[in-house]
């Protein structure tokens, strides 16, 4: 993560082209996912919100794909449509138990701790800085987007060869 951090930190019209490079990889790779965020992030939403998801969009797929092991297959539209329902079943779970210390996000950053704190700093930079601005409705909608790309693009990953595939528990 801090690589993709670091490479789009860079001067903003090398950033704007990597972002715009890392973009086109991620329609064209991960049509199903991209399609996904292009719904869960409208026009409609405010600029900031709109501005803050496409960056974390493209800023998380580049870290997948900078992975040092694995190769990053194509996610399904069924894929995507899982890690969707399964992020909603979780958070009606949660929502129903006062008791449950735990959120959905804290479930996701278990696999990917950087990723989510990552995103969780991005997102509190943009609040910071557009308090008074910012729809946090629409901010809330970025995140929960970004939670299933993680969840996605993590069951995505191939394992290294000579490793077997992990087995999806059924429910």
């Amino acid at each position: 993560m801090a690589a993709v951090e670091a490479k789009l930190a860079g001067a903003e019209l090398r950033a704007e082209r990597l972002a715009a490079e890392g973009y086109q990889r991620l329609k064209s790779e991960q049509r199903p996912l991209a399609e996904y965020l292009m719904e869960r992030l409208p026009h409609s939403f405010d600029e900031v919100a709109l501005d803050l998801g496409r960056m974390l969009s493209v800023a998380v797929f580049m870290a997948f794909e900078a992975l040092p092991t694995g190769v990053l297959r194509s996610a399904s539209a069924d894929a995507v449509a899982s890690a969707d329902a399964a992020l909603g079943a979780d958070e009606e779970l949660r929502r129903a138990d006062p008791v449950d210390a735990l959120d959905s996000e804290d479930i996701v950053a278990i696999e990917q701790p950087a990723l989510v704190a990552f995103v969780n700093r991005q997102i509190g930079l943009a609040l910071e800085k557009h308090a008074e601005s910012v729809d946090v409705d629409d901010v809330a909608s970025v995140f929960r987007s970004i939670l299933v790309e993680i969840l996605v693009l993590s069951q995505a990953v191939a394992p290294p060869d000579g490793v077997a595939p992990a087995v999806e528990p059924m429910a």
